[in-house]
C-alpha cells in the first residue's frame, strides 16, 4: 500500500513538473504577409505590420515573411523611395524576410540586379503563401 502511493506521488509530481514545462515555454508564431500591388503605400503597411509583430512578441517569439508577388515586385526596385528602403532595413534587421516571386520577376522582364538588395527569392509567390499556410502560418494580407 505504502508503495502505491509514493509511485503514486511519484507520477503526479512528472505530471505536474511537464505541465509546467509546457506552460513556460513560448510558442513560436508565424505571420505570412502578402504584397500583390504596385504600392509604396501597401509595401510599407507590411512593412510596419512586421515590425510592430516582431516588437509586440519579441523578435524570437515570431517569425515573420512578407511574400511580393504579382505587380508588388514593382515597389522593390533598387531607386525605391528612402522611406521604404529604411523600413526595409529595419524590418530585415529584426529578422523578417521579404519572399519575391520569380515568376513575377520574369513576367515583368526584371532581375534580381535591379532589385533592392537582400532579398530572398521564392520559384512562386501563391505556392509560397499556400505551402507556408498548409505548415501553419498566419496569412494576412494587409
Amino acid at each position: 500500500m505504502m508503495r502505491n502511493t509514493t509511485v503514486f506521488l511519484a507520477m503526479l509530481m512528472l505530471l505536474g513538473w511537464a505541465l509546467g514545462a509546457q506552460a513556460t515555454d513560448p510558442v513560436k508564431r508565424r505571420l505570412l504577409l502578402q504584397v500583390s500591388e504596385d504600392s509604396v503605400d501597401r509595401m510599407m503597411v507590411a512593412l510596419n505590420n512586421a515590425i510592430h509583430v516582431k516588437e509586440h512578441y519579441g523578435p524570437e517569439n515570431v517569425d515573420v515573411a512578407i511574400v511580393v508577388f504579382n505587380a508588388g515586385i514593382q515597389t522593390l526596385k533598387y531607386y525605391a523611395p528612402i522611406p521604404l528602403v529604411n523600413r526595409w532595413e529595419r524590418a530585415r534587421g529584426m529578422g523578417v524576410d521579404i519572399l519575391v516571386c520569380e515568376q513575377s520577376l520574369r513576367g515583368a522582364k526584371l532581375k534580381p540586379a535591379e532589385m533592392l538588395p537582400n532579398l530572398s527569392y521564392v520559384p512562386g509567390g501563391v505556392v509560397e503563401i499556400m505551402e507556408r499556410t498548409a505548415d501553419g502560418w498566419v496569412n494576412v494580407r494587409p
